[in-house]
């Protein structure tokens, strides 16, 4: 029996009580040391706690995630951190056979720049410029350039992925430019498959990197994020991670000459020392009313919204997350028609032996039943697959498999699509 959209809502507030009664249990029947000081196992487990959330830390796309982490440490660790200028970049290439063929492809390869300074103490400023590039796309260009379509040109494979400036100062920081948003601080729980996924989240929306709208990588965005101290220091939750952001004027993707007024994101996630994180996202992109007769042939009836929930819990051989997003005149179908829908989107993993692990979940986004524009489209795959590490999540081969049972707006079933590929970071 399929679940309706108010199934997928009530699921995900009973999953967060679970992880939150599962830390409580834990809390309440973990045996006091029997040594001279009971308190240095607990810290010790906090230490590896720690060290797992920055492991899988390491596997968000965000960079000021883990810069905001950081500003957790004590005033002490923060003020002997040096100056810092890195150039990285990481080559992620894939494999693919499809229903219509197989092909060898880009998974999101990129290079930039990052650097911070110290201005004095407790206060930096930092910046990152990062672009993505089609390495293979641009191989073909180099080599076969009689066979590429006119008007083609070396460097159309190469497009901006960040671009950003900000200061930080102690648990605070300010940036401005293109940036990940602060929806997906949430919707980042579950954006984790390889060469797949985030396709129910309402992250990249209408076949856009979500710059415009503002839920993926945001264009021209002002974005404060913030760790509020909310909780006494024998609590077993962590500083309260807040974030906003506002764009203004932005393009309505897909469509040509209109544009969003103010849009605005929130978001706040919550986390235990435990490895259980619970979130949530709210974007609002304002749309002017003159413009909406004109819209509605695109099934735009207001402005864009986007809610996510998301709850997430971190082992040290495991991860599981969920998110449940509420999308309204946001996500798009392959004709480019707007909708309302909900989404639900699960990523897991477990460590098989060593340096192996097994990933699994789904993407499902549903269209409300009340939305005739769309058709019969609709969102619907498994991914089952598995991962060898060299090093964590920067150098890795994969192999998944996408089962796929989606559809587009005139019945069209989707096909599977079989995987493998290689991301390796530098330096």
């Amino acid at each position: 029996m399929a679940l309706s959209n108010k199934h997928y809502l009530f699921l995900l507030p009973v999953i967060w009580l679970l992880l939150l009664a599962d830390v409580a249990y834990a809390e309440a029947v973990t045996p006091a040391e029997p040594a001279d000081n009971p308190a240095k196992q607990t810290a010790g487990q906090l230490q590896i706690a720690e060290k797992i959330r920055e492991r899988e830390l390491s596997a968000e796309e965000d960079p000021l995630a883990q810069q905001l982490s950081d500003r957790a440490k004590t005033p002490e660790e923060i003020a002997a951190a040096a100056d810092e200028l890195r150039l990285y970049g990481s080559v992620r290439l894939r494999y693919r056979d499809t229903v219509e063929g197989t092909v060898w492809g880009d998974g999101g390869s990129r290079f930039g720049i990052s650097g911070r300074l110290q201005l004095k103490p407790q206060y930096w400023l930092f910046a990152r410029g990062e672009a993505g590039f089609n390495l293979l796309d641009t191989a073909d260009l180099l080599f076969n350039r009689g066979d590429r379509p006119a008007g083609s040109h070396f460097g159309d494979e190469v497009f901006l992925r960040l671009f950003h400036v900000g200061i930080e100062i102690s648990q605070f920081m300010l940036a401005v430019g293109k940036n990940w948003s602060t929806y997906y601080r949430v919707s980042s729980f579950t954006d984790r498959f390889e060469g797949t996924g985030a396709s129910a989240s309402g992250t990249f929306n209408a076949g856009t990197d979500g710059g415009y709208t503002g839920t993926g990588r945001a264009d021209g965005v002002i974005q404060i994020r913030g760790l509020l101290n909310a909780f006494n220091t024998n609590s077993i939750l962590k500083p309260l991670n807040l974030n906003f952001q506002v764009q203004h004027g932005q393009a309505i993707p897909k469509i040509p000459d209109k544009f969003y007024k103010t849009t605005i994101g929130l978001s706040s996630v919550l986390k235990s020392k435990h490895g259980v994180e619970i979130g949530v996202a709210y974007n609002h992109a304002n749309i002017d009313e003159s413009d909406l007769p004109s819209l509605s042939a695109n099934g735009i009836d207001g402005d864009a919204t986007a809610l996510i929930l998301g709850a997430r819990w971190i082992g040290e051989n495991w991860y599981i997350g969920s998110v449940v997003s509420r999308l309204k005149n946001h996500e798009t179908t392959g004709q480019d028609i707007y909708f309302d829908g909900t989404g639900w989107e699960v990523y897991g993993q477990y460590r098989i032996y060593k340096q192996w692990w097994a990933v699994a979940g789904w993407n499902k986004l549903n269209p409300d039943s009340s939305e005739t524009q769309v058709g019969e489209f609709e969102v619907n795959y498994n991914v089952i697959g598995i991962r060898y590490s060299f090093r964590e999540y920067s150098q890795i081969i994969f192999a998944n498999a996408r089962i796929d049972s989606s559809s587009s707006s005139d019945g069209t079933q989707g096909g599977n699509v079989y995987t493998i590929g290689v991301r390796w970071d530098l330096p």
